[in-house]
């Protein structure tokens, strides 16, 4: 099978590019029968370095384009460098493809239009993985009103990709409910496959370099990752409020950066929230130890935000052995997974003081978040690794190549 897969990056810096790029090589490892180009730009997803235009790792052809980057500040912006890349990429199918598939990614939003382009000229099928649904994600947050000309025309384009595709693959269940009540897509065209993590890379230490070199006493509730626009850290900030003076002990640790970075440290300094800590976002080779400086892990998603995207650091948390607190809603995957697995406690969002309740009884109760951790760790070794994730991908590559 002659597999292309079309992305803007595919590196690793961390998220995304890093975890396709890890896919990427499994399945280039574990089925031999399979041959990879891959088709992305020279740009690092994290850094302004420039990455050749031709390599080959281990055995997987990286064909880089040499194109802007588009993660820039505004909207229209972003989807004008988008397109910019969606052209390059359509022209080289067009001119040099020979595939049996094309798997294609949400990076940049517009990229969708490449493969459907080539699926229509040249008959070769495309599968669609959606890390981020636009522009619902844009809707959702506030960024685009769903009555914009922008909004309604990226709605029509998306639908139109969605039922072009021979297979969607969607990170969790929120987001196929989501695809058949907004989009009417056939539930069998729809494909389930969350994301993974390594359990020889985060593993469930006891100790923590960072917890030490920071010293971190009494109960660390940890946060490590993006301060995204999919994340709302009000109601984490509100339960430490709520907490401050009544149990010290409990300290509150955010890692990371991004959109809402400001938001946050303006928010801990005017209130004087001391027992919140604000760090930068470490080295990827890092963050396993972050990890194990939590006792309780937090995962935060922006309410309404459930079916157009899935947090990936939450597979990290269940690696980790540690009980997780999510400020999700009901129907989302994270919230659905701590129900099954019994590893984790799920708050709705815009409810601190139950948060705040939440934090409190798991801090009181070492056994319990004993108990929950360890179930964490066996969820993720029996169902998110990356064996049990790259076969399925494998399974429907080669279901819709057949047909």
């Amino acid at each position: 099978m002659r597999l292309c897969i079309l992305t803007e990056y595919f590196d690793n810096t961390g998220s995304t590019p890093t975890i396709l790029s890890n896919l990427t090589q499994y399945l280039r490892e574990t089925y031999p029968q399979l041959s990879v180009d891959v088709i992305a730009s020279r740009n690092l997803y994290r850094g302004d370095a420039r990455l050749p235009s031709r390599e080959v790792q281990n055995g997987i052809n990286v064909i880089r384009l040499s194109t802007p980057k588009s993660n820039r500040p505004s909207t229209l912006l972003r989807l004008t460098v988008g397109m910019i890349f969606t052209s390059a990429v359509a022209r080289r199918l067009l001119t040099h493809g020979r595939y049996d598939l094309v798997f294609v990614v949400t990076n940049p939003p517009s990229l969708p239009i490449a493969a459907q382009l080539f699926a229509r000229i040249r008959g070769v099928p495309f599968v669609y993985l959606i890390h981020d649904l636009y522009p619902d994600v844009a809707t959702v947050l506030g960024v685009l009103s769903p009555t914009h000309p922008i909004a309604l025309s990226l709605k029509k384009l998306q639908r139109s990709w969605l039922h072009s595709a021979a297979k969607v693959v969607v990170l969790g269940r929120c987001m196929r409910d989501h695809l058949r009540e907004h989009y009417e897509l056939p539930v069998e065209r729809i494909e389930v496959i969350t994301n993974w993590c390594d359990p020889d890379e985060v593993v469930p230490n006891a100790t923590s370099r960072f917890r030490e070199q920071r010293q971190l006493d009494g109960v660390t509730v940890l946060y490590a990752g993006n301060f995204g626009q999919y994340q709302d850290f009000d109601d984490v900030l509100d339960a430490a409020a709520l907490l401050r003076d009544v149990e010290p002990h409990i300290s509150f640790v955010l890692v990371g950066g991004g959109a809402r970075e400001e938001h946050i440290k303006h928010r801990v300094l005017s209130e004087e929230l001391h027992n919140v800590k604000v760090f930068p976002l470490v080295p990827v080779s890092e963050y396993p130890d972050v990890l194990a400086a939590a006792d309780i892990a937090l995962v935060v998603l922006a309410k309404g935000a459930e079916g157009v995207g899935v947090p990936g650091k939450f597979y990290n948390v269940l690696a980790s052995g540690r009980p997780t607190i999510a400020v999700v809603e009901a129907s989302s995957e994270v919230a659905l997974v701590l129900d099954e697995d019994n590893c984790g406690v799920q708050v709705d969002p815009g409810n601190p003081d139950r948060l705040a309740q939440v934090i409190r009884e798991l801090a009181g109760d070492a056994e319990r978040r004993k108990t929950l951790g360890h179930n964490a760790r066996q969820a993720l070794l029996q169902k998110y690794t990356l064996q049990r994730v790259g076969d399925r991908f494998w399974n429907v590559f080669s279901d819709v190549a057949k047909r």
